[in-house]
């Protein structure tokens, strides 16, 4: 099945799962009432047919006890309009039903093609979520390597200026040779 919408369709947004689960009970629903509708349509024709075989009979009867050519068009002129009627109805029935049916089953294409493309798309969320914890520990590891160098590297770049000394508590100095430094009280014992 392709995901392209047809022409005489518009292209409809991808379906959340509660929204797929409510559109597959509304065709549930629209199943059962359409099989009542059949059900119902069988019913009546069934009921027309009894209704045709009655008359029939009763136009037998009629013409064995009158003049037959006369009560022979009256039924068949009976018989004709109101089966004419009750086909009509019937075959408006029927085509109402062919519409919803194809509706229907379109509508049944879309919702798979949806539940496909949602199945799909939380599969591929998944494959990504399983590459990035599998890549967890080496980015955890890489961040405590970097934290240790920074705890050792940062403060004697932060000391290598008199404005960071000065942070550092320390006193920007020179030495005898000429290489400014900072130092701190004798007491503390450092030197930068």
């Amino acid at each position: 099945m392709t995901n392209e919408p047809s022409s005489d369709q518009p292209e409809l947004p991808a379906l959340s799962a509660a929204e797929l689960r409510e559109t597959l009970d509304r065709l549930g629903d629209l199943s059962l009432r359409v099989y009542d509708q059949v059900q119902e349509q069988t019913k009546a024709i069934n009921h027309v047919a009894t209704a045709a075989n009655e008359a029939r009979h009763a136009a037998k009867n009629a013409e064995q006890q009158t003049d037959p050519e006369q009560y022979a068009d009256f039924a068949v002129r009976l018989i004709d309009e109101r089966t004419g009627e009750i086909l009509e109805k019937m075959n408006q029935t029927s085509s109402d039903l062919s519409s919803v049916a194809n509706h229907a089953q379109g509508v049944l294409r879309k919702v798979e093609d949806n539940g496909s493309a949602s199945y799909r798309a939380i599969w591929e969320r998944e494959q990504k979520v399983d590459r990035f914890k599998a890549r967890l520990p080496l980015l955890a590891g890489g961040l405590a390597v970097l934290f240790v160098v920074g705890l050792l590297v940062l403060p004697r770049f932060i000391a290598a200026y008199p404005s960071g000394c000065a942070v550092l508590g320390g006193l920007w100095t020179a030495t005898t040779t000429g290489v400014p430094i900072c130092v701190q009280d004798a007491n503390d014992g450092w030197i930068w």
